[in-house]
């Protein structure tokens, strides 16, 4: 069986999103003509930026807007860039006081984990992996195995990712077989066996396939049938864990997976009491759109409340406890018809989805204060240890 979509060059598997690019010149000179900000004073603001708590780089100060004139100077300063994001989680989940963050980063054993506690999550149908072991999940060590898997045992559909990763690279979701070839989310298709040799070709130390998940009904009526995950955000200051922000990952028409640098992809401010959402943008820079309306299903964004919202905020809260020592989680959790399920959990979650969303910085008034007190006690932790660390010695 043929299909053109078959010989196309790219692969099946999701590639990242490359490095960041330098701001174009036609870029600073819209900003100019659109906001009256001369390109002098917007270098200004890039070097004052870029140093200190903030790290900001120039790409980040147009990505977030942040040359509007009508944000206060001292609005702007409360904007980090991923280094500053980097330096604040650092803090607040120490490697001397968190030594579980490669357990948690593991995605095969984390929600195995999960699943054990009765933490509702996505089931692990196998792993591909030459060397690894998975207990009493399967493992295909080659490419061969592979293939036998997706036409004799596999359950679509199917969502695939590494066993390592971030930024959705690598991921695809499978929604079924027709002989020889794969049928994918986003409409293309691909030859089984050029599929698995991709596979094995590109991660070789693990890739998981797991039961897809589809999306609770009225968001799927919103957004579509790919699970656009809510980013919940939660803080442990000693007095337990408790949620910070949220936000809603809506995935671009055609994605099989939610992240914002796919073209085409929104997200959604939540007021975290209700689940309603706040604001939803679209792009980011000079031609990022404010949008009170789905573009493609026209369903209406803002107002609406998310279903499931006090048992979202209620899992994620629960999944924090079990690891009770880390500062701060993202957890990405998939709302579907039975509820909200915990997919994965991250120890340096990107703040900057939540300071596009929202366009507040994340060292506002209402954050700044929760994140002082994580550190507070992080540095109180990491003294302790280390005070007990002398005395054994």
């Amino acid at each position: 069986m043929s299909d053109a979509s078959m010989n196309a060059p790219e692969g099946a598997l999701l590639t990242g999103p490359g490095a960041p690019q330098k701001p174009k010149s036609a870029t600073i000179a819209q900003v100019m003509q659109d906001h009256g900000v001369h390109p002098l004073r917007q270098m200004r603001e890039i070097f004052a930026m870029r140093s200190g708590r903030q790290k900001l780089g120039s790409n980040e100060y147009y990505s977030l807007r942040l040359y509007d004139p009508a944000i206060p100077m001292a609005q702007k300063r409360e904007f980090l860039g991923q280094g500053g994001t980097n330096v604040l989680n650092a803090m607040m989940n120490p490697p001397i006081a968190v030594p579980t963050r490669s357990f948690v980063g593991n995605k095969l054993l984390y929600t195995q984990l999960l699943e054990q506690l009765g933490i509702p999550t996505a089931r692990t149908q196998a792993m591909a992996s030459g060397h690894l072991s998975a207990g009493k999940v399967p493992v295909l060590r080659n490419a061969d195995a592979l293939i036998r898997f997706l036409r004799d045992e596999a359950v679509y559909p199917i969502f695939g990712k590494p066993y390592f990763g971030s930024l959705s690279e690598g991921s695809v979701r499978i929604d079924a077989r027709d002989g020889d070839v794969l049928r994918l989310a986003n409409g293309d298709a691909r030859n089984l066996a050029d599929f698995t040799a991709e596979v094995m070709t590109r991660y070789p130390g693990g890739f998981l396939l797991q039961s897809a998940l589809d999306p609770q009904a009225d968001m799927a009526r919103i957004a579509g049938l790919a699970i656009g995950c809510v980013r919940v955000l939660t803080a442990n200051d000693g007095s337990g864990p408790k949620p910070a922000y949220a936000i809603w990952k809506l995935p671009a028409p055609t994605a099989m997976s939610d992240n914002f640098w796919q073209d085409g992809s929104l997200l959604a401010d939540l007021d975290l009491e209700c689940g309603a959402v706040k604001a939803c943008l679209r792009g980011t820079g000079p031609g990022a759109q404010m949008l009170a309306e789905h573009p493609v299903s026209n369903e209406p964004l803002v107002g609406t409340t998310l279903p499931f919202w006090s048992e979202t905020l209620e899992i994620a809260v629960e999944a924090h406890a079990v690891f009770p020592e880390f500062g701060v989680c993202g957890f990405d959790i998939a709302v579907t018809n039975e509820g909200p399920k915990v997919l994965e959990c991250n120890d340096n979650p990107a703040h900057m989805l939540y300071q596009l969303a929202a366009r507040r910085g994340v060292q506002n008034p209402d954050l700044a204060p929760i994140w002082a007190r994580v550190v507070a006690r992080q540095k109180n932790q990491v003294e302790r240890m280390k005070t007990a660390m002398k005395k054994r010695r």
